[in-house]
């Protein structure tokens, strides 16, 4: 068993090498990950809490209280964390990061837009905001037995921060064992699993560079601001003006709105360029941003009030409430 969990360590640094000699493409540095536990691992082991908004329920998962209450979790953030530092990935602590959100409260931090509608923030949006991690791991796993042998069936998702979407997965379960610590058996399973998983991440950052970052943009007026997207504004409509702002400013010209009326414009695909000129991650703020102070400096406008959601949803509202 340990040689065989030696050799796959060994093929897995020389995958390392290969990765800190040809950094992927479409990031200014080294790729940085999170791991996180999955809402299934947190459901089956009472971390998931529920809570109706509106009217509507919602689970939440209590990363907190797991990583207080379950060292197996602890475990395997660990492990998953071991490998990927193997491959040339930074890592970004989920402890920490946890730390800082409790910190700043902005799990909290809601409003209300002029349709009511509340604009929260997730637990997982505001985890990959504050830890600008490039990618989220998410680790499911379970342990199997009968009579004395011992089994772990796992499954490891990679999300983009940024649209929370599914880039890459791995499965399996690893060999039954007598006496084997989970540790060793789930990173002894992974590692015979990295190199399918890391071809999937390399074609995930070669489209980055091809084609940005997804993210989404949602624009509101608020229900007493005296105008709307069919208003007057410089030498068009004000809707019109937005939509062509898009047009210019996205990657690929993806501008259509999945929504467009004459209070509320939404789009949930643009491409932004992943990083700016000067090479830094850039976020749906940093890129809305000349949008925004363009609109502020408009009187007919009367002021402008962004939000955001994780790293790629951004939220304006137009108007003073």
């Amino acid at each position: 068993m340990k040689k065989i969990l030696l050799s796959l360590l060994m093929i897995c640094g020389v995958s390392a090498v290969c990765f800190a000699q040809n950094p992927m493409p479409g990031l200014a540095a080294a790729p940085s990950i999170m791991v996180i536990p999955s809402d299934s691992w947190c459901s089956q082991n009472g971390f998931l809490k529920s809570q109706v908004i509106n009217g509507v329920e919602h689970y939440e998962p209590e990363y907190r209280k797991a990583l207080l209450s379950s060292p197996e979790l602890k475990m395997a953030i660990s492990t998953v964390n071991r490998l990927m530092t193997k491959q040339g990935f930074n890592l970004v602590d989920l402890e920490s990061t946890l730390k800082t959100i409790e910190t700043e409260a902005v799990e909290n931090s809601v409003t209300t837009s002029s349709s009511g509608a509340m604009i929260n923030e997730s637990p997982r949006e505001a985890l990959a905001r504050v830890a600008r991690a490039d990618l989220i791991f998410e680790i499911t796993w379970n342990v199997n037995k009968v009579g004395p042998q011992s089994s772990v069936q796992w499954t490891l998702r990679a999300l983009d921060s940024y649209s929370l979407k599914e880039v890459a997965s791995a499965g399996s379960t690893s060999a039954k064992s007598i006496g084997i610590e989970l540790s060793v058996l789930l990173e002894e399973s992974i590692a015979s699993n990295m190199p399918a998983f890391l071809e999937l991440l390399q074609g995930y950052f070669t489209q980055l560079k091809t084609l940005g970052r997804e993210i989404s943009l949602e624009i509101r007026i608020w229900d007493n601001a005296g105008f709307n997207f069919e208003s007057d504004f410089e030498d068009d409509e004000l809707g019109y003006f937005i939509k062509q702002w898009v047009k210019r400013n996205a990657i690929g010209g993806t501008t259509t709105p999945s929504l467009s009326s004459p209070n509320v414009l939404k789009y949930s695909n643009i491409r932004i360029p992943n990083v700016d000129a000067e090479g830094y991650q850039m976020t749906a703020s940093d890129w809305i941003h000349k949008l925004s102070r363009r609109l502020k400096k408009a009187p007919s406008v009367g002021g402008v009030t962004e939000y955001n959601k994780g790293l790629g949803t951004i939220i304006l509202i137009l108007g003073q409430k």
